[in-house]
């Protein structure tokens, strides 16, 4: 059984692999995600999957392209 620490690091450690134009981290229970740009864009989510959404999302607007998540 893995524990929650270990589920957000792997989380954390997939959404930067996925989207790696974005500062991304967990902090105070919060999961936010920055973009570079003037302005930058910022994103919060109460749960990294919530992000994930988010931040595909962005990428289609932009016409931006996803890593895929497989190693």
């Amino acid at each position: 059984m893995t524990s929650e620490l270990a589920e957000r690091e792997r989380a954390l450690e997939l959404l930067r692999t996925a989207f790696p134009d974005y500062r991304i981290v967990f902090s105070r229970g919060r999961w936010a995600a920055v973009s570079a740009g003037s302005p930058p864009g910022v994103w919060f989510a109460a749960t990294a999957s919530s992000l994930c959404g988010q931040l595909f999302q962005a990428q289609l607007r932009s016409g931006g392209t996803v890593v895929p998540f497989g190693r």
